[in-house]
């Protein structure tokens, strides 16, 4: 088993920096899908114990981008055609909805804050800060929505979700479009004006949908 392209890691909190390395290195390709991951193979390449390692692949795990599998370990997950149609169109049933439900409870600060978060975005540099600060756009959208079952519902896709959005984050293109795509949504919803809101939500649903599928 190679993991050359894996970098060793040297700085504290360890788990977090396998998990990056790891994130890294299976967004941009390094580490193909189908890849078994053997956690001593990793600690030894990266110069950790087994801890951080196994600490990792529960994120990871959880991201989507790797399958814990019984007696085996972990591997990194395919891309399913079926399962991304699937999911996005939930994603997109689901946010449209997510927008409309906004809309109602909307305050200025509501949006100074939105238009705050997609500034913080715009200027992260790591892969990981940068899908996390597309994960609390979105967040705060499902929690503005004020439907608890909703919120609930679209975490059900959270795997998914997390997984396209690292794949996003490694991709300078993409990233500059998302960026133009929240403001849209941001813009509309300041506006007051669901269908608008509701025409950018699928814009921005629909152009990752086509990403992740040319990946």
């Amino acid at each position: 088993m190679n993991y050359k392209n894996v970098n060793s890691v040297s700085r504290l909190p360890l788990s977090e920096q396998v998990y990056r390395s790891l994130v890294d290195s299976i967004v941009d390709g390094s580490i193909a899908p189908g890849t078994e991951l053997r956690e001593q193979h990793l600690a030894k390449q990266m110069n950790v114990s087994a801890t951080p390692v196994r600490e990792a692949f529960r994120r990871l795990a959880s991201d989507g981008l790797v399958e814990i599998i019984p007696y085996h370990g972990a591997v990194v997950k395919m891309l399913n055609q079926r399962e991304i149609t699937e999911a996005y169109a939930c994603r997109e049933a689901l946010e449209r909805l997510v927008v409309a439900e906004c809309i109602k409870n909307l305050k200025d600060q509501d949006i100074e804050n939105l238009y705050e978060l997609i500034e913080q975005y715009r200027s992260a540099e790591d892969t990981t800060v940068i899908a996390e600060s597309s994960q609390q756009f979105d967040t705060y959208l499902y929690t503005l929505s004020g439907n608890r079952m909703l919120h609930d519902l679209l975490n059900t896709l959270k795997g998914i979700i997390s997984r396209d959005r690292k794949y996003s984050s490694s991709n300078i293109e993409r990233r500059h479009e998302i960026y133009k795509e929240h403001r849209a949504i941001v813009n509309a919803l300041a506006a007051r004006d669901v269908k608008a809101a509701q025409d950018a939500v699928s814009l921005h649903i629909g152009n990752g949908r086509k990403f992740i599928e040319n990946k």
